[in-house]
Formats: C-alpha cells, structure tokens, sequence
C-alpha cells in the first residue's frame, strides 16, 4: 500500500487551503454588516447615533427607553395579560428582563442589553426588547439574510 503523503497531490492541498479560506467568508461579511449597524463606520463619518431600547407585547410597542446618555436607574412591570407580566430593569445605558412569571424564565437568562440588534424575548409572554439605533449614518431596518 501506498503511504499517505503519497496519495495527496499539491492541488489537493492548494484546493483544500482555498475551502477552508472561503468557508471564513460569511463571518466576515456578517461582522462586517454588524460593526456598521452598531454605529461603528458612523461616528468615524461625524454622526452620534443614538441607542433605544422598543419594549413590545403582542407585537405592539409598549414603550421606547433611550439608553445612549442615560444616568438612571429603574424597575418596572410590563403586563402582558391579566397574570403576565415581565420585570425590566434600566440601568444606565443597560436594559435586561429582571424576571418573569412564566415556568421556563429562559427570558430572565440573557442579560443586559446595550447594542443594537441584541434582543430579549419571552415567547410564553410574547415579550421583546430590541436595542435599535436612531440616526448617524447607519442605515436602519436592513433585513439579515441567512441561512
């Protein structure tokens, strides 16, 4: 039998390092498109954008928080029936589901927030809050396409 450094040819190699370098591709196009959604290109072109954070229940908007420049801290309900309800938590320029009423409290589990495109959910509540970024020069609403 033929050793195995003998069976491999050099386009086999050459072939095999060009895959491997393609197959880093969609993650550097993917932080690519999140650094300039996160404001990172903007303010090297003179815009400040701002943070906010969209609290929503049932697909309606509950309430907008701006986190970009805010010193307080706050604890408050959201209801999302009669017994649902969600604790949110505001501190600084952070935002986090402090706790829930539902069984699985996966909700409770993400942490703060404070980028734009972090999200918390609680699916048995039907309750999101999404970090979004107002003005400079990201382009807002860009949909992510993937697979």
């Amino acid at each position: 039998m033929k050793s195995f450094s003998a069976m491999i040819k050099r386009w086999d190699v050459i072939v095999t390092l060009v895959l491997v370098l393609i197959s880093f591709l969609p993650a550097a196009i993917f932080s690519y498109q999140q650094a300039e959604k996160n404001g990172g290109f903007a303010k090297a072109q003179g815009g400040d954008p701002v943070y906010v954070a969209v609290i929503s229940v049932n697909n309606k908007e509950v309430r907008r928080i701006t986190l970009t420049g805010n010193t307080k801290n706050e604890v408050f309900d959201i209801f999302s029936s009669d017994n649902d309800y969600n604790t949110v938590e505001v501190r600084g320029e952070e935002i986090r589901i402090k706790g829930a009423n539902c069984s699985d409290q996966v909700c409770v589990q993400f942490g703060f927030l404070s980028k734009p495109g972090e999200t918390a959910v609680c699916l048995p509540h039907n309750f999101i809050i999404e970090i979004e970024s107002i003005g400079g020069s990201v382009i807002e609403d860009e949909p992510i396409i993937s697979s």
